[in-house]
């Protein structure tokens, strides 16, 4: 947490020193595509493993430079699997979706690299499916949700309107609720949770 507190601080403080890589008024169209890995263990009782794969389209608006306001959807498929006993297998999948809202703040650093911040809240949908090997029939189940989000990022302008971005993870808070269990709480994803993405720039009318 100190780590991503002193990252802010010094993109912050270094902001004015650089040209704006997005101009007020312009927009962002674009899309990314995420995957996730968790802790795994392939051998023995402690077996499990899990992943998730994601597409999550986005529409932005440039607020001030270099500051960027948008929405974005997302759909997103995960499986996992984990035995419980020597013998029994549990398999489990999990599709959603849902909106968001983001606040982006770019900072270009170097010709075409830059970095950004990016704030986000979302809401979503879930079905889960799950079964094992001594209940093979699928349990299904549906679940909806809050979260907020925070991830540090990477930017490349291949072109004056092309951006290639990358994160490796970041800060979450959420809340879920499954009928009546709710869950919620606060981790962090570093190296966990992967998203490579390209937006569009469409400069402002002048």
């Amino acid at each position: 947490m100190k780590k991503v507190i002193l990252c802010a601080f010094c993109f912050i403080s270094i902001s004015a020193i650089y040209p704006q890589a997005i101009n007020k008024g312009d927009r962002l169209f674009g899309g990314s595509f995420s995957f996730s890995v968790f802790n795994s263990n392939n051998n023995g009782i402690n077996y499990s493993n899990a992943g998730n794969i994601g597409f999550i389209p986005t529409y932005g608006w440039g607020l001030k430079n270099d500051l960027v306001f948008g929405i974005r959807g997302f759909i997103n498929y995960e499986h996992s699997e984990w035995l419980n006993t020597p013998t029994d297998k549990n398999t489990r999948n999990i599709f959603s979706l849902g909106p968001g809202l983001f606040l982006k703040k770019y900072k270009l650093l170097k010709n075409k690299f830059g970095m950004y911040f990016n704030n986000e809240v979302s809401g979503n949908y879930s079905t889960n499916k799950q079964k094992s090997t001594n209940f093979p029939d699928y349990m299904k189940s549906h679940s909806w949700g809050v979260a907020y989000n925070l991830h540090p990022g990477v930017f490349y302008k291949f072109s004056e309107n092309f951006f290639g971005e990358g994160n490796i993870g970041g800060l979450s808070a959420s809340y879920y609720k499954n009928g009546t269990i709710k869950n919620g709480g606060v981790s962090a994803t570093f190296l966990q949770y992967f998203n490579l993405g390209i937006n569009y720039r469409i400069a402002r009318n002048k």
